[in-house]
């Protein structure tokens, strides 16, 4: 069986931010997509988003079109996971370079997290820092990526429960992210589509005022296009809109595999 996708993103500054720190891209032919959040109260968090995710299609594009393989192949991963995880580690070097040699960007980064599809039914995810991949599949929602914050640490080893992290005055912390140290590792995820599915990269902009459930219920309960994505993006600022929001929102459907990421919205 093969599938056909269809694809929507859209960035918004928020409430309350002076500038927009995300940045995200998607290719067609590629079938690519990714979101960064530049670190906020960190210098030039939006030269680092923007770095990040540039840097990282570049380089996924230039390997995957020219069928090239990194040097270090790790065999529990296919090759275009380990092509998106050395796109990861170029864009980190490059960032993290910068940050040392000029005090104007010392200090800055950006959490960053992708997802390719290929083989006609595959796709993965690497991911660092606490921007979202969210799956919706078979009437539920899954969050398929974990946050590398300290509230979530916290959780994971049972010293807080989730509604406490959410209450946490270090719900901003992170514990990882693209250029916050030389080398990074990083959370990875691959699986098969299957039709109907929909995916959705978010920055945290979306998830501090919308908790999955109401994602879901606005997903599940509005036609696939592009007001969908205005309405999560609509209804986080109504509900928070102290950050930035980006959402891009990626549908499965059965048929042919052409991709469909020609769907960049302005308004």
């Amino acid at each position: 069986m093969s599938y056909k996708i269809e694809i929507y993103g859209l960035s918004n500054i928020g409430r309350v931010r002076e500038k927009n720190e995300d940045s995200f891209c998607f290719d067609a032919e590629l079938g690519f997509m990714i979101v960064g959040d530049g670190m906020g109260g960190h210098k030039r968090g939006d030269v680092a988003s923007k770095m990040a995710t540039s840097i990282v299609y570049e380089k996924y594009k230039e390997m995957i079109l020219n069928k090239m393989k990194p040097e270090i192949i790790n065999k529990d991963y296919f090759v275009e996971t380990n092509i998106l995880i050395w796109a990861f580690d170029y864009a980190n070097s490059v960032i993290w370079n910068k940050s040392q040699e000029n005090e104007e960007f010392k200090g800055m980064g950006t959490t960053l997290t992708s997802c390719v599809f290929y083989d006609k039914n595959r796709f993965s995810i690497v991911h660092i820092g606490d921007s979202r991949v969210y799956l919706v599949r078979d009437n539920k929602i899954l969050q398929l990526t974990e946050d590398d914050s300290f509230v979530m640490e916290q959780y994971r080893s049972g010293a807080i429960t989730l509604e406490e992290t959410k209450r946490s005055s270090y719900r901003n912390v992170l514990t990882k992210a693209i250029g916050a140290k030389q080398y990074n590792s990083y959370f990875v995820y691959q699986g098969k589509v299957k039709g109907n599915d929909i995916f959705l990269l978010t920055t945290d902009g979306l998830t501090r005022g919308v908790d999955e459930n109401e994602i879901f219920e606005i997903v599940n309960s509005n036609a696939f296009g592009p007001d969908t994505v205005r309405k999560l993006i609509d209804t986080a600022n109504k509900k928070d809109g102290s950050d930035n929001i980006t959402v891009v929102m990626a549908r499965v459907n059965v048929s042919g595999f052409d991709l469909i990421f020609d769907k960049i919205l302005t308004k």
